[in-house]
């Protein structure tokens, strides 16, 4: 038994073209996670996010369940990136990320994505609340029947949670095999022509290329064509 793919946000698109505009190859690779394999090297961060959820892993670990993703490779960097669609963030991801296993890694700003978790979960509900995202017979089979969309009275949404369990899992796996892992969002900001922009809005309307690919560049360590040219020409 195995979930779908988790699905980058749509803006990775755009992205991609941009970086091949600067010479960075971009290919996807697909990574599978055995979930029992994983639990058996993290139990005790497992045990800490079960308590945290108020869920039992017995179901996952009699199943034969596996994730899979497809991570952007960013070549000739050995950098991996995931950009997270806006329904990532809510409830259940702040509730991932308060695991004691983020203290002190790099793959993101672990204030930033607990803000983003509490302050944008209504952003959350614009692609959040279709049906194979808030649920899907997988999710509730692993977590029980879903309410209505939208609605957290009860159980809430089986989808979202074990959309944070699996990314969750993702970190882990990333920190496990020391990936080069990079996440992005839709809310990271960057400056162009001394304004602060965002990221995703910047995407959507196929604006700023030139400080996005700065912003990148930044990012993984990586030295945008022509800029080397720059630097010598000055130093002279």
């Amino acid at each position: 038994m195995a979930i779908p793919s988790i699905s980058q946000s749509k803006l990775i698109n755009p992205l991609q073209q941009y970086m091949e505009n600067i010479d960075l190859r971009t290919d996807f690779l697909r990574v599978d996670v055995d979930f029992k394999k994983l639990y058996h090297q993290y139990t005790s961060h497992f045990d800490e996010l079960a308590e945290e959820m108020e869920i039992k892993w017995d179901q996952y670990l009699e199943e034969d369940l596996g994730f899979s993703y497809h991570l952007l490779h960013l070549q000739p960097t050995e950098y991996h990136l995931f950009f997270e669609p806006e329904y990532h963030f809510n409830r259940y991801r702040l509730k991932t990320l308060r695991n004691s296993f983020y203290q002190g890694i790099p793959f993101f700003d672990l204030q930033k994505w607990r803000t983003y978790c509490r302050s944008k979960e209504k952003e959350a509900f614009k692609g959040g609340l279709t049906t194979e995202i808030w649920t899907n017979s997988v999710a509730e089979k692993l977590l029980g029947k879903a309410d209505e969309p939208g609605y957290f009275g009860g159980n809430g949404s089986p989808g979202w949670k074990l959309h944070a369990i699996v990314n969750f899992c993702l970190d882990l796996y990333c920190q496990h095999h020391k990936v080069k892992f990079l996440r992005l969002t839709p809310y990271d900001s960057f400056m162009a022509k001394s304004k602060i922009e965002l990221l995703g809005d910047s995407l959507k309307l196929r604006k700023h290329e030139q400080p996005i690919q700065q912003m990148m560049s930044r990012k993984i360590g990586y030295e945008m064509p022509g800029n080397k040219n720059k630097e010598e020409i000055i130093d002279k």
